[in-house]
């Protein structure tokens, strides 16, 4: 069931970035669109995390899914320190890709974007964020390169659990 779950979450996020990326060329110029995309794609790019974490919670601490956060693996090691994939998937937690999506997910309902603040050169998507949407926030804009790396990065993650045996085993 998760892997299936995954596997919907990788393909919708192709389909978000292919979106994000048409919609930022300069023959089309419509940047809005980009923001709802690249909102979507660092949504699902999370979500392939996500479900691989509640496949985990599944086979060995059975919490309610909603208690499945960022700790989990802290837990896990308390409850279960042998468990066979959790070196593993530390690393991968500990992945500055990862923690790449994690940080742009977590503050994509914040962005704003103004038209002149995308840039696009075929390869690559820069956007420079506005995260403060009240005047008291002093934080500097937050640019975003979006490089088609992050969505590789969580296909390659899919690809060497599964060569490992991870979903095998569930």
């Amino acid at each position: 069931m998760f892997l299936e779950y995954i596997k919907q979450a990788l393909k919708s996020a192709k389909y978000h970035e292919d979106k994000a990326f048409f919609f930022a060329h300069p023959n089309v110029n419509q940047y809005d669109k980009v923001v709802i995309h690249l909102r979507a794609y660092f949504w699902e790019l999370w979500s392939v995390w996500d479900y691989i974490l509640q496949l985990v919670n599944s086979k060995t601490l059975n919490l309610q899914p909603e208690l499945v956060r960022r700790d989990f693996f802290r837990e896990l090691k308390k409850k279960k320190p042998d468990y066979k994939y959790l070196s593993i998937l530390e690393e991968i937690q500990s992945n500055e890709r990862l923690i790449r999506v994690k940080d742009i997910r977590d503050h994509a309902h914040k962005w704003q974007v103004d038209p002149y603040l995308v840039e696009y050169n075929g390869d690559v998507v820069n956007i420079v964020a506005i995260n403060n949407l009240n005047r008291r926030d002093r934080r500097l804009p937050k640019q975003i390169n979006i490089d088609r790396n992050d969505l590789w990065f969580m296909k390659k993650t899919v690809d060497d659990l599964s060569q490992k045996g991870f979903f095998k085993s569930m």
